[in-house]
């Protein structure tokens, strides 16, 4: 007698990588919400384009194609669904938008979504825009109107309008959404939100979606992301497919050689770190002491210590990426800006310009006699900040400053800064994330979030320009995002470099490579080149990047 068994499930093929999240009860799907969807973002929120850095391609994605003209794009739709079964129209991105405007006062660049049928969606901006692709690349498609079509209309009505009792309806309506906490995301993206836990995030096949059939992957399993260390070990155990924690040399050789099929992939972050300034408060507001402090900081060895892999910004600290500078600025221009390499001779004639004093001990004093103590601060986690902290600290200390160091949790880290609780700080500086354009970094450094950090926004409001004229810096930034002529955006872009190198709002450190680590042939295979364009989708959005290759098919299992 034989006896039959039933044979075991196949093992679900999965792909494996890190990311953040609230820990359940605190968990939910609403975008706009504090805590919702996390890490997930990428693949359960999908924009209608993908806009490649590297070659300036733009490949449909939610859209089958599209027409561009001056002043709009339009979008013709694809056929697909939400994860809740309802269908994909030009109302949802009519809704996506609003929502963004009401809840984040983005894009501004938009005027507005036309809606002529459910399959057409137009994009119609303020004015003619110098990369408007690249930036509808990064406003994923997010809600649908079954869900939050109530609270798009009666946004809608008010939107644009002035007065307080416009003001008191639309802050009405943002407490609204806030407050709608569905318990996981509606998706358009290719995956959803199966399970939450706290140490794991399980994302399964959206069925509705136009590419469920063709993708080779069952689900996303990510692993709880709480530092860089925690992704080390993750990796050195062998149970991530890829992550881009940022590693120093000799952990990103031990990885690579306990996991023979692990590959790193460098490929520009499109960002900078650097050392923000409390211009706020004194010394930092005096740009004298900014440029001694510049002078006294070796920064390719902070780059050696903290991002052997980046490329270290020094001589300069203008605002363009270093891959980026003789492109934007070329040799002539540089050649005109001041070269900060370490000279302590340089820093002690600034110093004493400004009254301080060196004791025969080494030791500087303020002009009040004092020897003040200085703090930088990083965020808990970053092992790459803190270490560029820790290697400034113990420069300056060298030179004869007290300067210690200090780690502020994630969570409250950007609430620290914006609240000007620091002296300096390590943070993102100039960052071009999802353009690959000037514009986008010096948005930051002076009106965006940089600028919110060091005080710049209201500080550096007026600047004197390279031939000693006044630069109304929100003006130049509005006529760099209007001009279409290229010759004439890099005019106002060496415009802008020699002011920010002149001035240092922040000093930059070194332009990120993001270490894409990556395991080929276990559960995942497929990758693109290394000199593959691709790779330039990644950053500020690297979720963004794995998802299109796996709608792509490029990304498939391992035999």
């Amino acid at each position: 007698m034989t006896a039959w068994t039933t044979p075991p499930a196949p093992r679900p093929r999965e792909f494996v990588l890190g990311t953040g999240w609230e820990v359940p009860p605190a968990y939910h799907g609403n975008p706009f919400a504090p805590g919702g969807v996390g890490g997930a973002w990428w693949f359960v929120f999908q924009p209608l384009l993908i806009y490649v850095p590297a070659t300036g391609e733009a490949i449909p994605s939610l859209a089958e194609s599209f027409e561009e003209a001056s002043d709009r794009i339009t979008f013709r739709l694809r056929q697909t669904g939400w994860s809740d079964g309802t269908p994909f129209t030009s109302k949802d991105v009519w809704a996506s938008f609003v929502l963004m405007k009401l809840m984040w006062n983005w894009p501004g660049e938009v005027d507005r979504v036309e809606t002529p049928d459910d399959r057409t969606a137009v994009i119609v901006w303020k004015q003619p825009l110098a990369n408007p692709k690249a930036l509808i690349s990064s406003a994923p498609i997010l809600v649908n109107v079954t869900a939050y079509g109530k609270f798009a209309e009666e946004a809608a009505k008010w939107l644009g309008r002035a007065g307080a009792e416009a003001e008191e309806a639309l802050n009405k309506i943002r407490q609204e959404v806030s407050g709608f906490k569905p318990e996981k995301p509606i998706a358009i993206g290719p995956f959803q939100v199966e399970s939450v836990s706290a140490s794991e995030m399980i994302l399964t096949k959206n069925p509705h979606h136009y590419a469920a059939k063709s993708i080779g992957i069952d689900r996303i399993r990510f692993l709880r992301w709480t530092s860089n260390e925690v992704m080390w070990a993750f990796h050195l155990a062998g149970e991530l497919d890829a992550s881009h924690a940022a590693a120093p040399k000799d952990v990103a050789d031990q990885i690579l050689q306990r996991q023979p099929k692990t590959r790193l992939q460098l490929v520009t972050d499109l960002s900078e770190f650097a050392l923000l300034f409390n211009l706020r408060k004194a010394p930092f507001n005096d740009v004298r002491f900014r440029k001694a402090i510049a002078y006294l900081i070796d920064r390719d060895k902070v780059r050696e210590i903290s991002y052997y892999a980046g490329l270290t910004s020094a001589p300069y600290s203008h605002g363009v990426l270093k891959s980026f500078e003789e492109q934007w600025l070329g040799k002539d221009f540089l050649s005109s800006l001041t070269a900060y390499k370490p000279d302590p001779a340089k820093a002690e004639a600034l110093l004493k310009e400004m009254g301080w004093t060196k004791t025969p001990d080494g030791k500087w004093r303020d002009p009040t006699g004092k020897a003040p103590e200085f703090e930088i601060l990083a965020q808990a986690g970053a092992t790459d900040w803190i270490l560029a902290a820790e290697a400034i600290a113990t420069q300056l200390n060298e030179q004869g400053f007290q300067v210690r160091t200090r780690t502020v949790e994630p969570g409250v880290y950007p609430t620290t800064l914006r609240g000007g609780q620091f002296d300096m700080a390590i943070q993102f500086g100039s960052a071009w994330w999802g353009t690959a354009h000037p514009l986008t970094g010096y948005y930051r450094l002076y009106q965006g979030e940089a600028a919110e950090f060091t005080g710049a926004k209201d500080i550096m409001a007026t600047m004197k320009g390279p031939q000693g004229e006044d630069v109304n810096v929100a003006q130049a930034l509005d006529s760099l995002l209007k001009e279409p002529n290229l010759e004439r955006q890099k005019a106002i872009v060496r415009q802008l470099a020699w002011i920010t190198n002149e001035n240092l709002p922040v000093l930059s450190l070194l332009e990120k490579q993001l270490m894409i680590f990556h395991v080929d042939g276990v559960r995942v295979t497929g990758w693109p080149a290394a000199d593959d364009p691709l790779w330039t989708v990644a950053p500020g959005a690297i979720e963004r990047f794995y998802a299109h290759l796996l709608i792509q098919g490029v990304l498939k299992p391992a035999p």
